[in-house]
């Protein structure tokens, strides 16, 4: 069977997604709330919607690797079907890499080293910002990240810059540049802080769940306009470069109300797609009420299940009854992940490189839902970079072609769980001694499937669609007919409008609510469309069970006046207002 990355289709070139960032720049964060609370959301992203070829997105993540050394490598991204990279912060920060050392060599802060030990140097550049103005840092200048972006997009890969909202550089810096002590350009210490250490300066703190320091950096007070002004230049200046997302670094730290009515609805009219950190690896909730102000969480709680799980033998905690995980209780609000570059996956020794455990892991997050990122520690110096192997790459081919649909648990076992993503893929992963053998229920009937990884042979499904699979020791399976599965049944579908205005005022956008119900009992898929006086005007696409039922919301914006005919219709049938 030939390499299933080798497949990958040549997407259509974007178009950059054009926001109001010229009006938006230099306004109070008020009139920023205000302004942006009322505009349409920016346009899909590929990082945050199916791929082309019907499955979900993958992300892979660069650290300590310079913007021109990432630039060398966009064909083999482009070749390994990556949909999206994620790129440390490109704001100046206070070290360089003569202020990063490894394990027992000498650096700005003795003894501190990375979670991989020598394989990464320690403490991260990029996270200490100086000047949120200026993207000449440790990584490259501003004119090579923006040449980085232009050459990702033209092979159709979306960039998620990292961000830092809540801190700024610790004032104990190196001599050189700095002198000994910091001074940051744009803030003052009583003004725009809470708490900066070696200043004995504590300012107002609002509430300590989240207004307190991280790791004894200066507190950023992201309730104070002139921060917030600041932000809003810097996040603006990242979309302006071309990013299509944004990665909020210690998200825990910061506010919520800050992200609800200032920065997710600036992302929104920037058209940036948003995922935060918020670390905690037990509290789904948590996570969750960052996710209710407008972005996506890394799933940190299925990430330390995940690591247990293989360590210790036991997937019980992974299947879909455990709700261990954000990707259980929001599959499409969760980043899911296997380690990341403050994080070590499963038996991964400090100096060793990474092993099949990592592997076993990633074929998890590779085929379960949610939207995975991908990280190796070291690639910079040493590798092994994980698109150069073959068993990965498949992977990523099976995610973004094949891993799609609700989450069904097939064989829930204690070794070896075997789930399928609905009418699309039947996978199977085992921490077992020795091959396991379970006959479980598909939704294929008299069916050849096919393991894309080609860890196992093909195998029949019988009229019930029961099928008999072997997942090998310590190793996955991922079944789907050949061709990548047929085209489900499509059933009937009924749409309602259930509000809408129809005398229209010069230059308004309406918002046309609809409800859209699938009335067989066959899984449906089906386009969604407004029009306005016989012309298109939105549309949008859903995906309904049997029987279930959806809302959405279509736009006619910048309507001219007068009294309209609205008609939303989807393939089957379509509502008048």
């Amino acid at each position: 069977m030939p390499r299933k990355y080798e497949t990958r289709s040549d997407a259509s070139k974007r178009t950059p997604t054009v926001g109001r960032r010229d009006v938006l720049k230099g306004l109070s964060a008020a009139a920023v709330s205000a302004l942006v609370g009322s505009s349409v959301s920016g346009s899909a992203l590929a990082v945050d919607s199916a791929t082309e070829e019907g499955g979900e997105p993958v992300i892979y993540q660069y650290f300590h690797t310079e913007w021109s050394e990432i630039e060398q490598n966009v064909d083999v991204l482009d070749d390994a079907g990556v949909t999206a990279v994620w790129l440390p912060q490109p704001a100046i920060g206070k070290l360089g890499w003569d202020d990063m050392s490894f394990q027992g060599s000498d650096g700005f802060y003795e003894g501190q080293t990375s979670p991989f030990g020598d394989r990464d140097p320690h403490p991260p550049a990029g996270y200490q910002p100086v000047d949120l103005r200026d993207f000449d840092g440790t990584l490259g200048t501003e004119a090579e990240l923006e040449s980085l972006i232009e050459t990702l997009h033209e092979h159709d890969i979306d960039v998620v810059i990292d961000t830092v909202l809540n801190h700024m550089a610790n004032p104990d810096a190196p001599q050189d540049p700095w002198g000994g002590e910091l001074e940051w350009p744009q803030f003052d210490v009583e003004r725009h802080f809470t708490e900066v250490p070696y200043y004995d300066y504590t300012g107002e703190i609002r509430d300590p769940q989240y207004d307190v320091p991280l790791l004894a950096l200066p507190n950023l007070d992201t309730l104070n306009d002139e921060v917030q002004s600041l932000h809003i230049d810097y996040l603006t200046k990242i979309a302006e470069l071309g990013a299509d997302g944004i990665r909020f670094d210690a998200a825990a730290h910061v506010w919520p109300q800050y992200f609800e009515t200032v920065i997710n609805p600036l992302c929104d009219d920037l058209g940036l797609w948003r995922v935060g950190e918020i670390w905690d690896e037990g509290d789904v909730s948590h996570l969750q009420e960052f996710v209710s102000t407008g972005m996506d969480a890394f799933d940190f709680p299925l990430y330390a299940t995940l690591k247990g799980a293989i360590e210790n033998g036991d997937l019980s905690g992974l299947h879909a009854n455990s709700a261990s995980g954000l990707v259980h209780a929001n599959p499409s609000a969760a980043v899911t992940f296997s380690q990341n570059h403050d994080t070590v996956g499963p038996n991964v020794q400090p100096n060793e490189e990474e092993g099949h455990s990592v592997d076993l892991a990633d074929a998890f997050i590779l085929s379960y839902p949610g939207t995975p990122h991908l990280y190796r520690s070291g690639v910079r110096q040493n590798g092994p970079d994980p698109l150069d192997d073959d068993g990965i790459l498949d992977l990523i081919w099976v995610k973004t072609h094949l891993a799609s649909g609700d989450l069904i648990d097939r064989h829930a076992g204690r070794q070896t769980y075997i789930y399928e993503r609905e009418n699309n893929l039947l996978a199977g992963i085992s921490v077992a001694d020795a091959d396991a053998t379970h006959t479980v229920e598909t939704s294929w009937a008299n069916e050849t499937l096919t393991d894309h990884t080609d860890h196992g042979p093909d195998v029949e499904t019988d009229a019930n669609g029961e099928v008999e699979i072997t997942v090998p020791a310590n190793g996955w399976v991922m079944y789907a007919p050949e061709d990548g599965g047929t085209e489900p049944p499509v059933g009937s579908v009924t749409v309602d409008i259930d509000s809408v205005t129809q005398d229209v005022e010069e230059g308004e956008d309406i918002v046309v609510d609809a409800t859209v119900e699938n009335t067989t009992d066959e899984h449906a898929e089906q386009s969604v469309a407004l029009a306005v006086d016989g012309d298109a005007a939105d549309s949008t696409s859903v995906t309904l069970g049997a029987g279930a039922s959806t809302a959405v919301s279509l736009t006619y914006a910048n309507a001219p006046a007068g009294s309209r005919t609205l008609t939303v219709s989807t393939d089957d049938d379509s509502a008048t207002a």
